[in-house]
């Protein structure tokens, strides 16, 4: 089940956020090697992880199996703070547009080749779901271009923000994505067809 932590039910999940920490740190630098966000406690965190941060954690028997971080473009945010040079403009910025980042799902529970696994389709769900709710209907995105067509047929209005670049030894292409209710039919449609392949 996903679960959404604000800084106003923070402190009913500290158990469940200190998991998501470890996850973070086992995909993004055990994983991918992002040796500049190693902690010797095994916890990935950064300075973004306030008291604007939406967390999204996706809980299966008392494990996160799944996570992703939202943060308002109206403050400081990865983007405007550390990967700037893959904006060419000026960064995207107003109340109806966050940035999603630390994405991550569990080892055992992600994709099957092109098939989104539960648990991804779950967290998109669980971003447009949220964004409908909350006046949100386009995130900001720092990801691997080869989401760009993933992203397409999930029926995101996907805009580049800049080329693509190196970021960490892996090439990385910020991007604005849009989405409304069309968007979420579409990963209902893809959960419904996932399951019927299993």
């Amino acid at each position: 089940m996903l679960h959404i932590v604000t800084n106003q039910n923070a402190d009913l999940y500290g158990a469940e956020l200190d998991q998501a920490f470890q996850l973070r740190h086992q995909v993004f630098v055990q994983e991918k090697n992002w040796i500049e966000l190693a902690s010797e406690d095994g916890r990935e965190r950064d300075r973004f992880d306030d008291e604007h941060a939406v967390h999204m954690l996706f809980i299966v028997d008392g494990r996160v199996i799944g996570y992703q971080r939202m943060l308002p473009s109206t403050r400081p945010h990865l983007l405007t703070e550390v990967l700037r040079n893959l904006c060419d403009g000026e960064p995207p910025a107003g109340p109806h547009i966050w940035e999603w980042t630390r994405y991550c799902v569990a080892a055992g529970h992600r994709e099957r080749g092109r098939m989104l696994s539960p648990v991804a389709n779950a967290l998109l769900c669980g971003i447009v779901e949220w964004g409908l709710r909350s006046g949100v209907d386009t995130i900001i995105i720092e990801m691997n271009p080869l989401w760009l067509l993933r992203l397409v047929q999930l029926h995101f209005r996907v805009t580049p923000l800049g080329v693509p670049q190196f970021i960490g030894g892996e090439e990385t292409v910020a991007v604005t994505a849009r989405f409304d209710e069309r968007t979420l039919r579409r990963l209902h449609e893809t959960r419904k067809a996932s399951a019927l392949s299993v």
